[in-house]
């Protein structure tokens, strides 16, 4: 920008004047303010005012405190408002290795060039499919360096990489005031998401405890119900509460254009993990029982409820639609979204666009609630989600830019432009709140109060969780598609998994 220095004294003045009165977004500031030539120092002292604070002096803590027995609450407002310069490591090429499947590679994309305007920086984006990027993201791991400064890993996986001590703690950074941004509000995430991907005991090999190594993102979430408002109004129904009234829907609801309902039906990672274990949760069942540590860990999925979450699934395929058996993702929410479906129970991160009005033709009449719940259980779903941290063995030169650069990708304003764009569930408690995104997409309350009821699913602390998954999804697809019964298909589970936990010696 060539201004001379009266213009450009101006210039700095209103954009000061505008951040202070709520005209102008702390983000934008900062990347008027770069431009301009301000120095790190002023830019730091101006966001510390924006929230009442002097830089440099005690305030109490900003947002909640961290959950008991983890890592430290979120910085001072001492901290907060040091010496932070947002360009320090300007000139820096930092690599991130993260998920292809999920939209979270489209936003960050969008986004490079503010990234770069702001920081710097450059990020590189490498964002295979789901299989690959384990692959590659253990076969950086236990590299002598990796190739990646920052590593996007799912929740279901955070024993298998965290807990082997292959990432960086990250409390030092949070802590340093020239490290952190003074507005990025640790306090803001939600502490299911932050127990599930960021708090590991390594020694005790206790998940959600511990140090911190991950920061929720770039998403999270669980499992919602959507059904037609339209539909159910005109057929004098309320949404379901209870999974029996979910059965009564689907069948007063089903036509020829329309399905009572659909799920996950083919051999696909949530047919289990959404549908069935929704099911089985919520009418009472318990997935384990023991311990890893005194090797008593063994399944109950012979239980009556086993079985019966099963066959409510089976006793569904009238109502949905011909092909379910094949419907993963895609089908569903494409399906949903044409008007072809009545109700069904999804991850709220995949089902968003749902409301997105210029894909949907239902996204005016679409409505959301709790999963529906036997009468006495509580109405929660599996926990999802991603942790973004940086590996151990990452090049040391540059683990501070890769930390101012996660801590921009994990910001509220990223996080707020994820949901807005893509419908990408938040990480913070603030964006599943923030009124302006609520009016545009009112399923995020739902949302965040799902993925702050939401269970960790217990076999995610096993390194053979995916394969045990795999084992459970191949047998359920069978009794859909009517090769067994539900009670054979959860029997052969049974004997599949208890295999599998002798050799890994927690199930003597």
């Amino acid at each position: 920008m060539d201004l001379d220095k009266g213009r450009r004294r101006d210039a700095v003045a209103e954009a000061i004047d505008a951040v202070l009165n709520g005209e102008l977004n702390r983000r934008e500031f900062i990347r008027r303010a770069t431009v301009l030539g301000v120095s790190g120092g002023v830019i730091s002292a101006v966001l510390a005012a924006c929230s009442g604070q002097v830089p440099g002096t005690a305030a109490p803590t900003a947002g909640s405190a961290a959950p008991a027995g983890s890592a430290s609450a979120a910085p001072s407002a001492s901290a907060a408002g040091g010496a932070y310069d947002p360009m320090k490591y300007a000139g820096t090429k930092v690599g991130i290795l993260m998920t292809g499947d999920e939209n979270d590679h489209r936003a960050l994309n969008d986004k490079l060039a503010d990234l770069k305007a702001e920081t710097g920086i450059e990020l590189e984006i490498t964002s295979p499919a789901l299989g690959p990027l384990i692959e590659n993201t253990l076969q950086n791991l236990q590299a002598e360096r990796s190739s990646f400064e920052i590593i996007n890993y799912l929740g279901f996986l955070t024993t298998q990489q965290v807990g082997a001590g292959y990432f960086e703690p990250l409390q030092k950074y949070v802590d340093d005031p020239a490290e952190t941004p003074p507005d990025w509000d640790f306090g803001d995430f939600a502490e299911s998401n932050l127990k599930n991907v960021g708090l590991y005991d390594i020694a005790n090999k206790k998940l959600g405890e511990g140090k911190l190594y991950g920061i929720p993102g770039l998403h999270s979430g669980s499992v919602v119900y959507f059904y037609r408002e339209d539909l159910f109004e005109a057929a004098g129904l309320e949404p379901a509460k209870t999974w029996d009234e979910f059965q009564a829907a689907a069948e007063a609801l089903h036509t020829d254009d329309v399905a009572g309902c659909s799920f996950i039906g083919a051999n696909d990672f949530s047919l289990a993990t959404v549908d069935w274990y929704t099911r089985f949760i919520t009418i009472g069942g318990q997935l384990m029982s023991g311990s890893p540590e005194t090797k008593d860990y063994k399944p109950n999925l012979t239980s009556p409820e086993a079985v019966k979450a099963l066959q409510m699934i089976i006793d569904l395929l009238p109502f949905a639609p011909e092909n379910v058996t094949t419907y993963g993702f895609a089908e569903n929410v494409d399906a949903f979204s044409a008007g072809k479906i009545a109700q069904m129970i999804f991850w709220s991160t995949i089902a968003g666009p749902v409301f997105n009005t210029e894909t949907s033709t239902v996204a005016d009449k679409t409505g959301v609630g709790n999963v529906p719940a036997d009468p006495g259980e509580t109405p929660r779903a599996i926990l999802g989600g991603w942790g973004v941290g940086i590996p151990a063995n990452a090049d040391p030169a540059k683990k501070p830019a890769a930390w101012r650069v996660l801590t921009w990708i994990t910001s509220k304003e990223f996080n707020t432009y994820e949901a807005d764009k893509y419908q990408i569930d938040p990480s913070r408690n603030s964006v599943f709140n923030d009124p302006a995104l609520i009016d545009k997409f009112p399923y995020l309350p739902v949302a965040g109060e799902a993925n702050a009821n939401a269970q960790t699913i217990e076999t995610s602390i096993l390194n053979d969780f995916f394969a045990m998954n795999d084992m459970m999804n191949v047998e359920f697809n069978k009794a859909l598609i009517g090769e067994q019964d539900a009670e054979t298909a959860c029997a052969n589970v049974q004997e599949q998994w208890e295999e599998v936990l002798r050799r890994a010696d927690v199930l003597a």
